[in-house]
C-alpha cells in the first residue's frame, strides 16, 4: 500500500484471488470504506470472468451501460468494470489468479496494483 500513499491514496483495499476468483488474501486500510475489498474483489473477478484487466474492459463496457447490466445481473452483482483488477501471469506466461485494489481513481488503482504484482516477482496480463 506504499506505493498508494505515495500517490495520495489513503483509502486502500487490495485483494489477491487464485484462478477460481476466490480471495486468498485482503488487506484493507484503515482508513478504507467497509465496501472497499467487495469493491477489489469484484474487479478482480471481473478480469477473471472476462479475461482481460477490469480497466480494459470499463473502456468497452462504458459505452454500453446495457450490457454492464446485464452481465451484471447474470453474475450476481460481481460484474465490476473498473480500473484496478489485474490478471496475475507467472512466469510461464500462464494467469494463476487476479489481484484489485479500490480506494483511488481506476487509473490509479491500476497502476498500483499492477506495480505491487511486478514487485511480488509477478506479472500483470496485458
Amino acid at each position: 500500500m506504499t506505493d498508494a500513499a505515495k500517490r495520495g491514496v489513503e483509502k486502500v483495499s487490495v485483494v489477491v484471488t487464485d484462478l477460481g476468483g476466490d480471495i486468498r488474501v485482503a488487506l484493507r486500510a484503515d482508513a478504507a470504506g467497509s465496501f472497499g475489498i467487495d469493491i477489489a474483489r469484484g474487479k478482480a473477478q471481473t478480469a477473471l470472468g472476462l479475461n482481460s484487466s477490469s480497466l480494459k474492459l470499463s473502456q468497452i463496457f462504458g459505452a454500453v451501460p446495457s450490457a454492464t447490466t446485464a452481465i451484471n445481473a447474470a453474475t450476481g452483482g460481481r460484474f465490476v468494470p473498473i480500473g484496478g483488477g489485474v490478471l496475475v501471469i507467472n512466469a510461464h506466461g500462464h494467469v494463476i489468479g487476479a489481484a484489485a485494489m479500490s480506494g483511488g481513481a481506476p487509473e490509479t488503482d491500476d497502476a498500483v496494483v499492477t506495480q505491487a504484482v511486478r514487485a511480488a516477482g509477478l506479472d500483470v496480463l496485458p
